[in-house]
């Protein structure tokens, strides 16, 4: 048994499978498509090292870490944004990431590879924190300047 942030990183693939698979018209189909390519795969692969970072840090490490992962989450939505997309198609995204991550949870569960309940639970909730983060720093990026 481990942290929920690392089962996540043994399941990645299925967990960027998942989101991609249950974006919906929240988002465009071109965005769709963008999350569907490897990019999609790196923005989960990032998403993961992110959350293990913060949840292995000490407690003063802590909000640098989420800064790192709140900065790195901005400028990939500024990014997006200077490519069309909006900030709330952005948000929404990582809305159907965080079911995403509850689907594969639950199939590890059925494994057998997450910790007691009461420490998932509290897992659950923090790796809950850290999504709340990152939407409400897409929801303040600024776009980026096209090249």
């Amino acid at each position: 048994m481990s942290s929920i942030p690392f089962v996540l990183r043994e399941h990645r693939e299925q967990l960027w499978r998942r989101w991609a698979e249950s974006l919906d018209d929240d988002v465009p189909a071109d965005y769709r498509e963008l999350m569907s390519s490897p990019l999609g795969e790196r923005f989960v692969r990032a998403f993961v090292e992110d959350l293990i970072g913060w949840s292995e840090a000490e407690e003063y490490e802590a909000p640098a870490q989420m800064r790192r992962a709140c900065d790195r989450v901005a400028a990939d939505a500024g990014n997006r944004m200077a490519l069309g997309f909006t900030a709330v198609e952005l948000a929404a995204a990582l809305q159907v990431l965080r079911g995403a991550v509850v689907d594969v949870l639950l199939d590890a569960l059925v494994l057998g590879e997450l910790p007691s309940f009461a420490e998932t639970l509290e897992q659950v909730k923090a790796v809950d924190r850290f999504i709340d983060r990152l939407v409400a720093a897409v929801l303040t990026a600024t776009p980026t300047e096209a090249d």
